[in-house]
């Protein structure tokens, strides 16, 4: 599987793909920090605003299964390569868009090159990284959203202080030029002699099911949190987004504290425990998040709520490295990992898309004490699935 003598240099080859989703993961914070300006530029309303920042997500959501099957026949190295060059085609092109309709349609390109990123990419990643080290390789793929968000955002508002959207537009389309060079430094691979569509087994269905419940439950709740901290605890709304923001890169803190973890376990039984670990606790967290409307031994309840929100958010990033970890071990075989990778991707976009609605649907309807147990039980869900998973895979898998 090691070819080219590529194992004596994995780690660089990975933290250049890992480079490659945080870019792509950039693309989203990006067009959250220009939604002032797009409205302003194009008149648009906050509602059509939005349907475009959240096009790369909608992407995911409905094309992740036939980009994998896609990414199957042309083979993981090729997959990626046309994805960057549609994210970086697209960006320059945003640049130049003389209407919203010209940005909506560069934009849904820049979705297919996203799709095709975060696919391809933890496909190579199984394939370059031997065993021992697939863990702690996995822990640090499973950062690239929350890392590439915040780096969307934070780096976009300092560009907007001394570029116009143009220019912004310009200056990540360049940037995907310069990453999708590092394109030509990435192994190459044979592809199958004879290209068919694997579709995923029932194993990887139920385990990327329990992935999209732990998303769901994830971005729901840091959606709603900065919401619930001002309207119900009184927070300014500055410091509502500073909670939410640290709360959000907790999730970092466990996916590092995963592969110290992976790197020193192997097996279904270590990484189940481990998955149980991150989801239970982070469930008896999130029970507590939306529920403080008034002081508790003198805390604010704005504290105590973001207090647990991190907590929770710490804990559940244990689960996102386990999950990539395990994927490529319930693959029947190498050519079906790409397809798995296309559902994972979906059923990841998709609950990120479903949580903040339906969290505040839940709200509305009942109230905001009661978005905490739904989302716990998302959490919950997320780790019968993985169980499940596990137990209807083939006996070889250990």
């Amino acid at each position: 599987m090691h070819q080219n003598g590529i194992s004596g240099r994995y780690w660089p080859q990975i933290i250049l793909l890992w480079l490659m989703g945080l870019l792509a993961a950039a693309q989203l914070g990006k067009m959250s920090a220009l939604l002032p300006i797009l409205r302003e530029e194009y008149g648009l309303t906050l509602a059509e605003a939005g349907w475009i920042a959240s096009l790369l997500e909608a992407g995911g959501a409905v094309l992740g299964l036939l980009a994998g099957l896609l990414i199957g026949r042309l083979g993981n190295r090729q997959g990626l390569g046309f994805g960057l060059l549609l994210l970086a085609a697209a960006g320059i092109g945003e640049g130049f868009a003389p209407d919203a309709s010209a940005l909506v349609a560069l934009r849904l390109a820049e979705a297919a090159g996203y799709v095709l990123i975060v696919i391809a990419a933890p496909s190579m990643i199984a394939t370059v990284a031997p065993p021992a080290a697939r863990g702690a390789a996995f822990a640090l793929w499973s950062t690239f959203v929350p890392a590439g968000l915040a780096i969307g955002v934070a780096v976009t508002g300092a560009m907007l202080a001394v570029l116009p959207m143009s220019g912004i537009f310009l200056a990540w389309g360049l940037l995907a030029v310069i990453v999708a060079a590092g394109w030509f430094a990435l192994p190459g691979a044979p592809r199958p002699a004879v290209a068919r569509l694997v579709f995923p087994g029932l194993p990887v269905w139920l385990l990327t099911a329990g992935f999209g419940c732990f998303t769901l439950a994830e971005v729901g709740m840091l959606a709603m949190l900065p919401t619930y901290l001002i309207e119900e605890t009184g927070l300014a709304s500055a410091a509502a987004g500073i909670f939410a923001g640290v709360a959000s890169l907790a999730t970092m803190a466990g996916s590092f504290a995963a592969g110290w973890a992976l790197s020193r376990l192997y097996g279904r039984n270590a990484f189940l425990r481990l998955a149980a670990t991150g989801l239970l606790v982070a469930a008896i967290f999130t029970l507590a998040v939306f529920t403080f409307s008034a002081e508790i031994g003198g805390l604010h309840p704005a504290w105590l709520a973001a207090a647990a929100a991190i907590l929770a958010n710490a804990f559940v990033g244990l689960y996102p490295a386990v999950a990539f970890t395990r994927l490529p071990d319930l693959v029947a075989g190498p050519e079906g990992l790409a397809s798995a990778n296309g559902v994972l991707a979906q059923f990841g976009a998709g609950g990120a898309m479903v949580g903040p609605p339906l969290a505040g649907f839940v709200a509305s309807l009942w109230g905001w004490p009661a978005v905490s147990p739904m989302l716990a039980g998302c959490f919950v869900a997320a780790l019968v699935l993985s169980i499940l998973a596990e137990h209807v895979s083939v006996p070889a898998v250990k």
